[in-house]
């Protein structure tokens, strides 16, 4: 080794610096410090990093998965059975035509040929909605075809027997939203706040015609008053 060469050899804390012999593997040469050539090669040898590309796919895949947005089906028990309800379109909107989906299934096998078994009736404020379950193409899967018309949250109720299992159960499913959410440039008044209207509308009629008819009272009253007064007036000039 020359003298430039051992100078600055010994500016190197950790020993002398060569290339790396096990550099040649992958393909180049690095000159690294005698004590750090062995930790270098074990490091960067490619089945390391296979493996750490592995690692990171995995990580990816993780942070994919867990950034998926959550279902709003509802997941219900009766049994064996297993029952997934939901919308077919969402986020569910009023006044747009959506239909509830229901997927049935008994140790992970599609249940089948139950739609005259089971009785649908769909709750909002005390109104009801019975709907027929109709199979939607898919084995285990139903449908039922529904146009919502009021924001809030709405219930479904499930009656039958499915086999030797009694079902009686209620699902919330995901709440309708109001059409505002998604209109634009100008947003339409809904069902409710038209009838909002209407209610505020009708109580100024009513105001209104209630001010007239005491106004026409009044001048009634001041007509007769006055007629008695010109009456009252000729007798006394007699």
């Amino acid at each position: 080794m020359g003298p430039a060469g051992k100078s600055f050899a010994n500016r190197v804390e950790f020993g002398p610096v060569w290339p790396c012999p096990g550099s040649y593997q992958l393909g180049f040469k690095i000159p690294f410090p005698a004590k750090k050539c062995e930790k270098f090669i074990m490091k960067w040898r490619p089945e390391h990093i296979t493996i750490r590309a592995v690692t990171l796919a995995l990580m990816l895949l993780g942070v994919l998965f867990l950034a998926r947005p959550a279902s709003a089906h509802e997941r219900v028990e009766a049994g064996p059975y297993v029952i997934i309800v939901g919308w077919e379109k969402e986020p569910v909107i009023v006044g747009d035509r959506n239909a509830l989906v229901f997927e049935f299934t008994e140790n992970g096998e599609p249940v089948e040929n139950i739609e005259n078994d089971i009785d649908l009736t769909v709750q909002y404020a005390g109104r009801t909605f019975r709907g027929n379950l109709n199979p939607a193409g898919q084995p285990g899967w139903y449908r039922t075809e529904i146009l919502p018309t009021v924001r809030g949250q709405y219930e479904v109720l499930l009656v039958g027997q499915i086999g030797d299992t009694a079902l009686n159960e209620v699902v919330e499913p995901e709440e309708v939203l109001p059409a505002a959410n998604l209109e634009f440039p100008e947003r339409s008044l809904e069902p409710q706040e038209l009838q909002e209207n209407l209610d505020d509308l009708q109580a100024q009629l009513q105001t209104a015609r209630l001010l007239a008819i005491v106004g026409i009272a009044v001048g009634v009253i001041g007509l007769v008053v006055a007629i008695m007064s010109l009456v009252s007036g000729r007798r006394s000039g007699r």
